[in-house]
């Protein structure tokens, strides 16, 4: 049974690459971390092929918005504004934000027009205070509020390993939160299921109570151990391939990252393939399990790549793993 489980999220993770291209890879699994590389890594674990202009083509008519755990992340427009609105920051950490970086409720009322004026075209925070003559860090507080607002949208660089990030004005569209959340549970299902209620509330950041809620809109079976799936799913899940072949998952994957700390072994994980602050690492899977981590290091202008293997790997096993490696080298440099 662990077996199937683990073939079914493998599946609906679309690993393996999986989807015919990067915009495919990115609406079937809904939402991976903004960062760079991590973004350009997840959608080329799951495509046939990606080149980086594939990449900036899916990301310029995406969204980075805040959503899971207060996260941010790379979503389809449609999808973004959902998960957006399910999830809007607390008016708590909003003030406090504010008052970490010294901005008042009227100086930010003053920094909020004078930023969205001035990103109307994408602008770095450099550029920003450089346009505008304000202080660095009232640009980086107001900025980051701006963000959770929904009123500017993180724009990524065109280095696909670089996070020098740009910020545009952009009214993100409105959704009813209630039901965003519901819709945002299902599709936690579909990507990550089977999975636990402790799961979803854990991949959400929100009480048990409103995840519970959320879930409680759709038809769901047990599969054992308290893991649910989607009802609509049952024949997917008995009929699921088992995996084959070698991933190379970056720092923060989707599914490093989808399911609370005590619940990732399901998914062929365990603790060596996360920090010391929980974050998942790049990882090694072979056969849908977790074989090593791996880094990527520039050394000049050329890319490095390491392996440290739980296990020592086989000529032919290495030979594989070697050779995702010059491709993911490849698509970075």
């Amino acid at each position: 049974m662990l077996e199937q489980r683990r073939a079914f999220t493998y599946a609906r993770q679309r690993l393996g690459r999986a989807a015919p291209d990067a915009a495919t890879a990115l609406r079937d699994v809904v939402a991976v971390y903004s960062s760079h590389p991590s973004a350009p890594l997840a959608l080329a674990a799951r495509s046939v092929a990606m080149t980086p202009d594939d990449f900036r083509a899916v990301a310029t008519a995406a969204l980075r918005v805040p959503a899971m755990r207060g996260s941010i992340h790379l979503m389809p427009a449609a999808a973004a504004r959902r998960a957006f609105r399910a999830l809007p920051e607390p008016a708590a950490a909003r003030a406090a934000r504010l008052r970490g970086f010294g901005i008042s409720e009227e100086r930010y009322a003053e920094l909020r027009a004078l930023l969205l004026d001035a990103a109307a075209e994408p602008r770095s925070q450099k550029e920003l205070v450089s346009a505008l003559g304000l202080p660095a860090h009232e640009v980086k507080g107001a900025t980051a509020a701006l963000t959770r607002e929904g009123l500017l949208v993180r724009v990524g660089a065109a280095g696909l390993r670089s996070n020098a990030l740009r910020y545009a004005a952009c009214t993100i569209g409105e959704a009813d939160r209630d039901a965003a959340l519901s819709w945002l549970a299902g599709e936690y299902l579909r990507t990550l299921g089977p999975a636990r209620r402790e799961d979803l509330a854990w991949w959400l950041g929100v009480p048990r109570g409103r995840a519970d809620a959320a879930l409680a809109e759709h038809a769901v079976v047990d599969v054992g151990d308290g893991l649910l799936l989607l009802d609509e799913d049952e024949d997917a899940f008995a009929e699921a391939p088992v995996p084959a072949g070698v991933d190379l998952l970056g720092k923060w994957d989707p599914l490093t990252m989808g399911h609370a700390p005590d619940g990732r072994t399901r998914c062929g994980l365990d603790e060596n393939c996360y920090d010391f602050r929980g974050d998942g690492l790049p990882v090694a899977l072979v056969d849908g399990v977790a074989a090593g981590t791996w880094s990527m290091t520039a050394e000049g202008r050329r890319l490095a790549f390491s392996l440290e293997p739980f296990e020592t790997p086989g000529a032919r096993l290495r030979k594989a793993i070697e050779r995702r490696a010059e491709e993911v080298k490849a698509l970075l440099a």
